[in-house]
């Protein structure tokens, strides 16, 4: 359910202004920043797109004017608690929009800069011949031929942009490893360069380990669990979701092991993704086996292998301890990863590395569900897992899918799992990736732009059959200034609602950021906390607490443990 229609006491106007292209994250801040006006309830600018026309119309603003826009136009939609005040903003906004950048309405009167203001590719590169990254964020199509030209320069790149054909990733990886140039991405949004974040990113200490991904919020995750263990990663590489797969060939992946093997302060190698190709996943292994000078960490998630050692034949490093043999360590979740570095590290230093800050007893784990059950009533049985990172609603329906929490449907289904028949509608227990094409197309990504989880939640709390609801809040910089405080009084208002119809909703959630995040980390937590949400450190552990809310059954905790973290502490009971 959306926000309520809006009573007579209030003001409403909205206005479609045509062929009027805006950038969708300049329009957020504008947005943000109206709303802050005394007197102004509610302010959207956007693209007229199909995902921001509905969200206004569950936002309450009429239908007939809002149909009217295409997607090429942009809507303002205000509200307000008075009709004077509403009548005067609208002139503050048309004024802000026409000095704050260009549209194609006005774009004679707004465009003053001076030809020494422009700059095309070639004039910036032979001005500063120390570029040795770029970051590439424009539509796909133009992608190839940018990323062409800073090859031939001997450029390394971050491909931020989407809708890049996989024949053109193809062409353009091959290309640039005969020129001995690393590609980051398409689709990649996260990086670390020597300790520095690129694109969505945490501050984490910089340490002895490299991580390459092929999932960007599971790369984030890694890096800041490694952060509360006291562990320092040096280099992140996010070579793009379509890497590992069999029609690229993990090309990005083979060059980065390469580049970091040459890292004299890189001890530990970690490799995040969805389970890769077959033949790509056996090319790894064998780059490790018989070229890696490093230890090495394979993260496939949801592969079958929860956790296997494998053993391959020693390796002579200086930097590596005389006689100990060289180990790979196979893991299928992000918790289980980060335990599975740490192990490394322990050894290299020969020094125990705690990983008690992520660490979850099962004791403990087993209280908080059955705190949380014992308060649902008896209809109330399926989980929603509202998520703004793709790899946790992944690992999350891995989890759910390993522990029968069935049925199970998503907007992007793994095996096992369902497709639901629409994006905007939970069914049953759901698993729902805000990040899809569905919910971004014209509209900020959600974790940067709140609004559409703010209306999910408020909707999947007014039904009588769900017991919880799951989130993901991630910090750094890229991120929305405050993710916790965007949405915590949906969260209040949720379980007040709840309560009000004499039921229990039980909110789940799990926080992926380092203390030194501008948001905040231990504030978010006790924000979190405060309004009544089970706080656990990692999303696999919230997972499985979700999992036994809502499980018919109870679960076998030990093997949960085993199968998706890995690490059982010692002496502990189930």
């Amino acid at each position: 359910m959306g926000k309520p229609i809006p009573s007579v006491d209030t003001y409403q106007n909205v206005l479609v202004k045509h062929n009027y292209y805006r950038d969708s994250l300049e329009l957020l801040r504008l947005s943000d920043e109206i709303k802050r006006y005394p007197g102004i309830m509610e302010a959207s600018l956007a693209m007229g797109t199909k995902t921001n026309k509905e969200i206004l119309i569950k936002l309450g603003f009429p239908t007939d004017h809002i149909a009217k826009a295409e997607s090429s136009d942009m809507i303002i939609a205000l509200r307000a608690k008075d009709e004077g005040l509403l009548l005067s903003t609208i002139p503050k906004i048309e004024a802000i929009l026409r000095g704050t950048g260009t549209g194609g309405e006005q774009t004679q009167d707004m465009d003053h800069s001076s030809t020494n203001d422009r700059h095309d590719l070639e004039s910036v590169l032979s001005s500063d011949k120390e570029i040795n990254i770029a970051l590439i964020s424009v539509p796909g199509e133009h992608v190839k031929g940018l990323a062409f030209k800073l090859i031939d320069e001997g450029i390394h790149q971050q491909i931020f942009s989407d809708h890049v054909t996989m024949d053109d990733e193809l062409e353009i990886k091959r290309y640039a490893m005969k020129n001995r140039v690393l590609i980051l991405g398409p689709g990649a949004g996260t990086s670390i360069i020597n300790g520095t974040g690129i694109g969505f990113s945490n501050a984490v200490t910089t340490g002895p380990v490299a991580i390459v991904a092929a999932a960007g919020t599971g790369l984030q995750e890694v890096s800041t669990l490694l952060d509360h263990c006291g562990i320092g990663v040096r280099h992140g590489l996010g070579v793009g979701g379509n890497d590992p797969k069999e029609k690229i060939g993990g090309l990005m992946m083979s060059e980065a092991f390469k580049m970091l093997e040459e890292c004299e302060d890189i001890d530990v190698i970690n490799i995040v993704s969805k389970p890769p190709a077959a033949s790509v996943k056996q090319n790894i292994i064998d780059h490790a086996t018989k070229h890696g000078k490093k230890k090495y960490v394979m993260t496939f998630i949801g592969s079958n292998a929860s956790m296997e050692n494998t053993k391959v034949k020693k390796v002579s490093s200086a930097r590596r301890l005389t006689g100990q043999s060289h180990k790979i360590i196979i893991a299928n979740t992000l918790t289980s990863s980060v335990f599975a570095t740490a192990k490394h590290i322990a050894n290299i230093n020969k020094s125990e590395s705690s990983i008690n800050p992520i660490y979850v007893k099962i004791e403990d784990l087993k209280r908080i569900i059955m705190t949380e059950r014992k308060r649902l009533r008896n209809e109330q049985k399926y989980l929603r897992a509202l998520y703004t990172g793709g790899t946790f609603a992944y690992e999350t329906q891995v989890i759910l899918n390993g522990l029968a929490i069935r049925p199970l449907y998503s907007n992007a289904p793994l095996t096992k799992a369902q497709l639901l028949q629409e994006a905007t509608k939970s069914f049953k227990n759901s698993v729902i990736d805000l990040g899809e094409e569905e919910f971004t197309k014209g509209r900020a990504h959600p974790m940067i732009d709140p609004t559409i989880r703010k209306l999910r939640i408020n909707e999947e709390a007014s039904y009588d059959d769900v017991a919880v609801i799951v989130l993901d809040f991630v910090l750094g910089y890229g991120s929305n200034p405050d993710p916790v405080g965007s949405v915590i009084d949906e969260i209040r208002n949720a379980k007040l609602m709840a309560s009000k119809a004499k039921r229990h909703l039980s909110v789940v959630a799990h926080v992926c950021g380092t203390r030194r995040d501008p948001q905040g980390y231990d504030r978010s937590l006790t924000r979190l906390k405060d309004a009544g949400v089970v706080v656990l450190p990692t999303n696999a552990f919230a997972a499985i607490a979700a999992a036994g809310i809502v499980a018919k059954r109870p679960l076998d905790f030990r093997e949960a443990y085993l199968r998706f973290i890995g690490e059982i502490h010692q002496g502990e009971l189930t």
